[in-house]
């Protein structure tokens, strides 16, 4: 957001912050076993670091079970090959690959509807991941991880809708267990320079790497086509790969892909002799049977050290 902009509206921060705190003051309900939520302050997509959670949870032996707020009618557990973009968002398609995985509007309905599925099987969930519900009182957080892309770290440090945060910094961070950083080395060096003095004392930080498949992107000439919130870095990284980008096209949020633009997007990389390529979270969005037509670049977090993240959970006697 402009300074001019920022500097007229910032006079309204003092109502989105005292809504915060006035909703986050309500007593949430306390689970049973430990929940870990994970989320952006500044509205960025919190899945991958959430992801890079889970993995580590289940090398630490846990059984994590991830839930994600979705207007649904009833708390539904994901399943792959039923489920579409439509019916339960691309985040619980995703989040499902790596862990059971349920969506519910009333989150606390939605976690009592887990533990009691879990225990009917005779199992028992080592914790439960919330996914972008850090700000939804109605259950208790053990754990608040809070992921940043060291690039735009905090914006301008103002709550909305003067800045990007929910409420003002030192009052968020003082509910952040872990900051868990995600960008290049020299990134991570100007966040520190600029919010090291806020940000909690454990910080974890950690880059986007392509995941090995084989594939050799050397010479191809692709449309990369993403409504990722920073569509540069994907860029970015199939130009590091090697491939001709002949053309990016950047999605609004929340931007339906339809039949018809796949459609016109296939017909303008044939025009320019490309072939179609997009990100592992917009794929989930594409038509079934339009998916074959386009290649995924596949990405996972690679954390420098986990030590912060297991100082917490040893100190909540998480094995």
């Amino acid at each position: 957001m402009t300074g001019l902009r920022a500097l007229v509206l910032s006079p309204l921060c003092w109502w989105t912050a005292r809504r915060t705190a006035r909703r986050m003051a309500r007593p949430g309900w306390r689970a049973p076993v430990p929940v870990i939520s994970v989320d952006s302050l500044s509205g960025d997509v919190a899945l991958p670091g959430a992801l890079a959670v889970i993995e580590k949870l289940q090398g630490r032996g846990l059984s994590p079970v991830v839930l994600i707020g979705r207007d649904v009618a009833a708390p539904t557990g994901v399943d792959e090959q039923k489920h579409t973009y439509a019916d339960v968002g691309g985040a619980a398609l995703l989040a499902a690959a790596f862990a059971p995985t349920w969506v519910a509007g009333d989150l606390l309905d939605g976690a009592r509807t887990v533990l009691s599925h879990t225990f009917a099987y005779g199992k028992s969930p080592g914790c439960i991941v919330l996914i972008g519900e850090s700000y939804n009182p109605r259950i208790q957080s053990d754990i608040f991880i809070a992921i940043v892309d060291a690039a735009c770290g905090f914006g301008n440090g103002l709550c909305r809708p003067a800045g990007p945060l929910p409420e003002p910094l030192e009052q968020a961070m003082a509910r952040v267990d872990i900051c868990l950083t995600i960008g290049r080395p020299a990134l991570h060096e100007q966040f520190a320079a600029a919010w090291g003095q806020v940000i909690p004392e454990h910080n974890i930080r950690a880059r986007m790497e392509v995941l090995p498949t084989g594939m050799d992107w050397r010479g191809l000439r692709v449309l990369a086509f993403s409504g990722a919130p920073a569509p540069e870095h994907f860029v970015a990284t199939l130009r590091e790969l090697g491939a001709e980008v002949a053309r990016a096209v950047t999605l609004s949020a929340g931007q339906p892909v339809t039949r018809a633009l796949i459609t016109r997007l296939r017909n303008e990389a044939a025009m320019l002799g490309a072939q179609l390529v997009t990100t592992e979270a917009d794929a989930v969005r594409l038509p079934g049977d339009l998916r074959r037509e386009v290649l995924v670049l596949p990405m996972r977090l690679r954390v420098e050290d986990w030590g912060a993240l297991d100082a917490v959970l040893d100190r909540l006697g998480m094995a």
